[in-house]
């Protein structure tokens, strides 16, 4: 018997998880999925006030919809649901829109079933056979059972609101084509749907059938266009049951409950995996895209006898956005401005030059997310000083705990640094922008190994505690490797943070390097070598195997490191770097054609209606606008954050060397751009 015979999975499964690269190690883990219940299911699925179905209508549609018994089971009585054996499930309840739906709801027919509790956040799946239909409930006979992380639920609190179930509440609703109107506001508002797939044979194959499954955002994170909704895909647990399913037939049924009046729509149309489609750089956080085509729905009021009461959104959200092009709702909460005011509330020290800022929104709102690697920026008004001053510093938490902390070095010759040092104190107000920066780790399965020198660390330390965070909500957890330079134990930031984390996770590996140890430090306690990093040592720590390098610290220490992964062999796109001062990697990496800059031209901000004669002694575009007395954008004056990206009316730019950030299609890095050869005029819109 072959693998694929063995496995649990069908083949449009298996495709899937071979094209992401992720087949072996699902195939190591995959005897999670059960051909019956272990105990812990049964009590869970028994516990229930309530299941997500997944049932196939008439003309092969799957729907999506939930079942609800009595009042009874969410007043903290008997649930409606019992396990007489491992493989069977018994239900007193009937779905009710079996005749609106045409559901074809008989003994035989396939069903899948999602289980999940809202407050806890616990939830599993089970796909079966529909047994034998009785007047009050029906039994399902148990072909796969799995759980699932709690990745992405919003927890809520549910209230019951009715003595019934909702029956009634379908007599005068209809079935219309594509997305009744009064549901698309809905949608455009919703943090939770569920969506039910179907492999397209529906034989005694256990692997073939019906399944339900959850999916969960920031508020907004469906797209509506028309009939089409457009949703992202994010890390899960690559098994790729909806994905493999949808290219496998593409006939999907989703369910948009709206927890605080009970109302909600469902809907069945075809979806489309949209593996490479410009449309995933639109949602922060998305590995694909998928689109559902709504060929039919029904839009149902009142019709859950349960509210539910947003006590949070899931942790696993931080790392994700919201549509670019999406325009925050009326009702939003969030700010939508770019920039925030923030107040200092605890100053802690790290060592002799380095301290923790930890800050605050002054109006009450939340602080506005991020993902662990990005950088704050920050504007200091001082005296004497007639325009802010305006820096950027890397977050150094990776939980967004209703606060930031950046963590600075004191430079003598940093004016910004010794101000934040010496003279902000805890309840003093400063303005910040919105966070930003690619120096993100990567979406994929790769182990990782996080090297930094000084004060480098700072955008490590938050990585590592947003993959912690990650595989404490259910995340498979990777091995990662935090490798780390310094002089010595009075230098060496989130020493004991990162013991602590080590102690607790066995996928983590630390390795210290001290340059100048004190004769309090010991080999082995405080530091695992002395001397500088090396190529050789990192051979001698790192087993083999496919890594992404994230890089942080010094020019000298970036360069050096660089070019030795490179000359052993690891390929530049495996290596990742932040620069916190003026480096690029033109020198190490002399392949990289330099783009020809032009002779002259005439550049025009358009928005402060000055213009002038560029030449190449005039620098950067960012360097001209300020000898032009143009107030423009910046922060790190190297191509690394983006915070001077700006739009280009007419005209292109160019980059003699490769930037960190890439700015989006019709916009300039202004700090590094310069009119590009062929280019007699730019206008640049400020």
């Amino acid at each position: 018997m072959t693998r694929q015979e063995n496995s649990p999975f069908h083949a449009a499964e298996i495709a899937v998880q071979k094209r992401l690269g992720v087949a072996d190690q699902v195939a190591q883990y995959s005897g999670g999925i059960r051909k019956a219940m272990p105990m812990q299911h049964r009590e869970f699925f028994c516990e229930l006030p309530f299941v997500i179905l997944g049932l196939v209508d008439q003309q092969g549609f799957p729907w999506c919809m939930p079942l609800f018994p009595g009042a009874a089971a969410l007043s903290g009585h008997s649930g409606f649901i019992t396990s007489p054996i491992d493989t069977r499930l018994e239900l007193q309840a009937l779905p009710v829109l079996t005749r609106l739906l045409n559901l074809d709801f008989a003994p035989g027919r396939k069903v899948g079933m999602l289980g999940i509790q809202l407050h806890t956040r616990r939830r599993n799946r089970m796909n079966g056979v529909i047994a034998e239909v009785t007047a009050t409930g029906f039994g399902i006979d148990v072909e796969l059972s799995f759980g699932n992380c709690p990745k992405y639920i919003q927890t809520r609190e549910l209230r019951w609101i009715k003595g019934e179930s909702a029956a009634l509440s379908v007599d005068s609703a209809a079935v219309v084509a594509g997305i009744a109107e009064q549901a698309k506001s809905l949608i455009a508002q919703s943090d939770t749907f569920f969506i039910a797939s179907r492999s397209k044979l529906m034989d005694s194959d256990p692997r073939h059938g019906v399944d339900a499954s959850h999916r969960g955002g920031k508020p907004g994170f469906v797209k509506v266009e028309g009939d089409t909704l457009l949703f992202p895909d994010f890390s899960g647990n690559r098994f790729f049951n909806t994905l493999g399913n949808i290219e496998s037939d593409g006939r999907v049924g989703l369910f948009f409950p709206d927890f605080s009046t009970g109302n909600v729509l469902l809907a069945a149309g075809r979806a489309e995996v949209l593996w490479d489609h410009p449309s995933v750089n639109e949602f922060e956080g998305a590995q694909r895209i998928i689109a559902v085509t709504v060929e039919k729905s029904t839009y149902l009021d009142q019709f859950m006898p349960v509210t539910g009461e947003l006590q949070e959104f899931s942790p696993a959200l931080d790392g994700t956005g919201v549509w670019k092009d999406r325009k925050p709702s009326a009702t939003s909460t969030s700010s939508t401005s770019t920039t925030q005011t923030l107040k200092l509330v605890e100053k802690r020290r790290e060592s002799d030059r380095v301290m923790s800022f930890y800050l605050a929104p002054d109006n009450g709102e939340t602080i506005k997310d991020y993902i662990p690697g990005q950088f704050l920026p920050v504007e200091i008004r001082l005296p004497g000083h007639k325009q802010p001053l305006k820096r950027h510093y890397t977050l150094s938490s990776g939980r967004a705990d209703g606060r930031y902390r950046i963590t600075v070095k004191r430079e003598e010759n940093g004016v910004v640094s010794k101000a934040l040092h010496d003279h902000i104190q805890v309840g003093d107000v400063i303005h910040a922008g919105a966070p930003a920066g690619q120096f993100t780790l990567k979406r994929n399965d790769h182990a990782v190994v996080l090297i930094s020198a000084g004060v480098g660390i700072t955008p490590m330390i938050a990585m590592l505690e947003g993959l912690v965070h990650e595989v404490n909500q259910g995340a498979a957890a990777r091995p990662v490797w935090f490798i780390h330079a310094t002089q010595n134990s009075q230098t060496h930031l989130f020493a004991d943070e990162l013991a602590q984390l080590a102690a607790q996770h066995d996928w983590l590996h630390l390795h210290t390097i001290y340059s100048r140890p004190l004769q309090q430090d010991k080999i082995n306690k405080h530091h695992d070598s002395e001397g500088h990093l090396s190529i050789e040592l990192l051979k001698r720590i790192l087993p083999f195997d496919h890594y992404d390098f994230y890089l942080c610290g010094s020019e000298g220490f970036m360069r050096s490191i660089y070019k030795a992964l490179v000359s052993t062999g690891v390929q530049t796109a495996n290596i990742y770097y932040e620069f916190f001062g003026e480096g690029t990697i033109e020198e190490i990496s002399p392949s990289i054609p330099s783009i020809n800059i032009a002779t002259k031209s005439q550049v025009s901000f358009s928005q402060s209606r000055v213009s002038g004669e560029w030449s190449p002694d005039d620098g950067s575009l960012l360097a001209f606008a300020e000898k032009l007395g143009v107030t423009a954008p910046f922060s790190c004056r190297s191509g690394n954050c983006g915070a001077c990206m700006t739009p280009i009316k007419k005209g292109s730019v160019a980059y003699q060397t490769p930037t960190s950030f890439s700015a989006e299609a019709g916009n300039a890095l202004l700090c590094c751009a310069k009119p590009a050869e062929g280019s007699a005029e730019v206008v640049i819109d400020i």
